[in-house]
Formats: structure tokens, C-alpha cells, sequence
């Protein structure tokens, strides 16, 4: 007897060791919440008819033209064919002079390199503040662009062309005057931002079209999110490696273990 009960101890600190192992990858796999106000998965379990669902915010958006559900980085996206493909978003936030993080995975062919195209902006007339983030005119470099009224801008281009046909994560943030640009958790540009208004809050936002309808995204987008803060090195590299929101181990461990203290051996 004394030997089943030190062997069962034995089982039991193995088991808690594998949970606590096992919940602290799956905390890692997580998407950053904080300060997440919209996501959108594009998974078509978050698309209904026309409508896109915001998972976080409840801002959903609105299918225009036809863009095709593909398999994505994670689970479901949409491949972009140009105008009119679009999805229209409410007002998302009123950024105004606030920090605030664009992020999405991307993926763009050698041959889809045609005009100015863009990923994500909050514009949708000439004379609003407004930030963009899409691709510089006839390439794959990224362009971040953020400006306040009377055309007073800031706008620059990443060195890189990403128009390689494989998948990337992108991340754009603007505090006060600096804006950063990472891809595939890297920062690979930081360059001045316009340090006042950028709007958000007085006009609809978009993916893949630059709000003017126009810059139409030939390409396909998964996993759109967008924080009112400026993400962090280590926020970035958490979310570059995440699993989305649905997190099945943690999901699981509860019921396992109970199984394990509900066994026969156990008594």
C-alpha cells in the first residue's frame, strides 16, 4: 500500500509539473489583449453573408465586392483581387494624438505589384486626419503613412519588398512623433510620425482598399488587429507567435485533471 501511495505522489507532481508546463505555453500562444480594442480573424466561422465579425470589439465590418476565403497564416483568410474587394469597418477609436498598433498577416505575389495599395486606414476623404499602412506605388515595400489636416504628412517606405509570396506578420505604431514598423517581429524601420490628430474617430475604417476607394489590396490579409496602445517588443513577438484567442490546452486541463483525480487508481 505504502508503495502504490508514493508511486500515485510520484504521478501526481509529474501531472502538475506537465499542467503547469502545458498552461504556460499556452499563455504564450495567446494574443495580447491588452488594449485590444477590434480583431478581426477573417476565419470563415467569423464571417456571416457579408458580415465580418470584430471578436473583440463588436465593430464588425462589411464585405464589398468578392474576395476569396483561402487558408490563411492561422485558420481562414481573405485573398483580395483588387477593387472592389474591400471590407468596409465602422469607426473603429478616436486615435486623436494617442498611441495606437496596426497589426495583420499579409501575403503578396511578385506579380501583384501594381499602383499604391494598402492594408489598413481610418480615411475616407481628402481633408481628415487619418493614418494608412499598405504597400509603397509598384512595389512590395511597406508604406506608413499618418497625416493631419491641410495634407501636413509623414509618410516613408520600409527597405525590404515583402511581395515574395509567403506570409507576414506586420505591426505599425505611432506615439507622439515616432512611428515604428516591425515584420515577422522585427523592427525594421522607425521614422517620424505626424505628433498630432490622426482622426479614427470621425470616420469609417478599411482593410485593403486606402479609404478613398482607391489603393485596392491585391493580395490576401488574415488575423487584423488593432490596440489603442503601442505594443511592446515582447507583446509584438507574442502576438507574431500566437494561436489566436481559442487556446485548447487551457481549455482542456480542467477535465483532464479531473479524469486523472476521478480514476479508480486514485482511491
Amino acid at each position: 500500500m505504502k508503495s502504490k501511495r508514493l508511486n500515485w505522489r510520484a504521478i501526481q507532481t509529474g501531472l502538475t509539473l506537465l499542467c503547469t508546463f502545458i498552461l504556460i505555453i499556452a499563455v504564450k500562444a495567446q494574443v495580447v489583449t491588452d488594449g485590444l480594442v477590434s480583431y478581426y480573424t477573417l476565419d470563415k466561422n467569423d464571417i456571416a453573408g457579408d458580415t465580418v465579425k470584430d471578436v473583440i470589439g463588436g465593430k464588425d465590418g462589411t464585405i464589398i465586392g468578392e474576395p476569396e476565403s483561402i487558408e490563411g497564416h492561422l485558420g481562414d483568410a481573405l485573398n483580395f483581387g483588387g477593387k472592389p474587394d474591400c471590407v468596409e469597418l465602422p469607426i473603429i477609436f478616436n486615435i486623436g494624438e494617442k498611441p495606437a498598433s496596426y497589426e495583420a498577416w499579409f501575403l503578396k505575389t511578385p506579380n501583384s505589384r501594381i499602383g499604391w495599395q494598402y492594408i489598413l486606414t481610418n480615411k475616407t476623404n481628402f481633408f481628415d486626419h487619418f493614418f494608412r499602412l499598405g504597400f509603397n506605388q509598384n512595389t512590395g515595400q511597406l508604406r506608413y503613412y499618418t497625416e493631419q489636416a491641410n495634407n501636413i504628412r509623414k509618410a516613408w517606405i520600409t527597405d525590404e519588398d515583402y511581395a515574395d509570396g509567403k506570409w507576414h506578420h506586420v505591426v505599425a505604431t505611432r506615439e507622439a512623433d515616432k512611428a515604428q514598423v516591425y515584420v515577422d517581429s522585427v523592427l525594421v524601420k522607425e521614422d517620424e510620425a505626424m505628433s498630432g490628430n490622426i482622426g479614427g474617430g470621425e470616420t469609417n475604417w478599411n482593410i485593403a482598399q486606402d479609404g478613398n476607394t482607391d489603393g485596392y489590396l491585391i493580395g490576401a490579409v488574415d488575423e487584423v488587429r488593432i490596440y489603442e496602445k503601442v505594443l511592446t517588443v515582447e507583446e509584438i513577438k507574442q502576438n507574431f507567435e500566437s494561436q489566436g484567442l481559442a487556446v485548447q490546452p487551457t481549455g482542456k486541463l480542467s477535465l483532464i485533471w479531473g479524469r486523472i483525480k476521478a480514476a479508480e487508481f486514485y482511491r
